[in-house]
């Protein structure tokens, strides 16, 4: 085992929480393996059952119209672009139906941070779904409900309640990215800050939103800063116990203007920290 994690994993299995420095030793070891054994205990401590779950779900992305640009995004498009589209209800409940005939239970509905629709074709948009299919509504990520409080003049608590009570079932931890301004204003400046991504999930777990928690690395974030990433989520977890997963993935950077190779990707994020410690 390397020398430099045995306290710190010796830690863990006794059920002490890793601070800052301990995750930030973690990140630079190369001993993957003790890290995943240490982690499948506590795993296993807190899930005995011997089992594990799935859904079967899919993404429907209801507009590509984005005024954000933010450098990662191959998906967002203007409103000259050819390609840009605003999904019809008969196409979005063709793919509701089809995932429910699929044995389907959820859909994660997501978009760019259109400029002209209001809230009221959101609320629309979630009682037609509602009204026609049994299904789950995963939808919306922060910086899209941040921008519909924003663009509609009403508080975020406004926004999120009349949300939930068109349908709203959950929100998608999507737009994280990396929960530090550093990275923000470098890659999606445009985007939500840090916290303001945090506010909208604090504020849709007070109304009754259980959401997800994202992370996207290896773009030009430091080690530090996963770890800033990572405590942020578990402080505001301790605050209010609404987040039900966590789930990341790297950078995908083809036909991006970041274009970052994988391989250069992976060297930008083993340097020393960019950001205070």
């Amino acid at each position: 085992m390397d020398a430099t994690i045995q306290p710190i994993l010796e830690k863990v299995l006794a059920g002490e929480r890793l601070d800052f420095d301990d995750g930030l030793t973690l990140f630079k070891s190369n001993d993957l393996l003790s890290i995943g054994a240490a982690a499948d205990t506590i795993r296993q401590q807190k899930h005995p059952e011997g089992y594990i779950t799935y859904i079967v779900d899919r993404n429907i992305n209801y507009t590509n119209w984005c005024y954000v640009d933010c450098d990662f995004c191959a998906f967002y498009r203007h409103k000259t672009d050819p390609d840009a589209y605003v999904m019809s209800k008969e196409e979005l409940g063709n793919k509701v139906q089809e995932t429910i005939d699929l044995g389907g239970v959820l859909i994660l509905m997501q978009g760019g941070l259109h400029p002209k629709l209001k809230l009221d074709w959101y609320e629309d948009l979630l009682q037609w779904i509602k009204a026609n299919y049994k299904i789950h509504i995963h939808g919306f990520s922060p910086p899209e409900l941040d921008w519909f409080a924003k663009i509609n003049r009403l508080s975020l608590k406004e926004t999120l309640i009349r949300l939930r009570d068109a349908g709203l079932d959950s929100i998608p931890g999507g737009g994280a990215e990396i929960l530090t301004d550093h990275a923000r204003d470098e890659i999606s400046p445009k985007k939500c800050t840090s916290d303001e991504w945090l506010e909208v999930m604090r504020q849709g777990h007070y109304v009754g939103l259980r959401s997800s928690a994202t992370m996207m690395y290896g773009h030009v974030e430091s080690y530090g800063e996963r770890v800033e990433h990572l405590l942020r989520l578990r402080e505001l977890q301790d605050e209010t116990g609404g987040f039900t997963a966590f789930i990341c993935w790297s950078l995908q950077p083809k036909h991006t203007r970041l274009n970052i190779s994988h391989l250069r990707a992976a060297l930008n994020t083993s340097r020393p920290s960019q950001s205070p410690d």
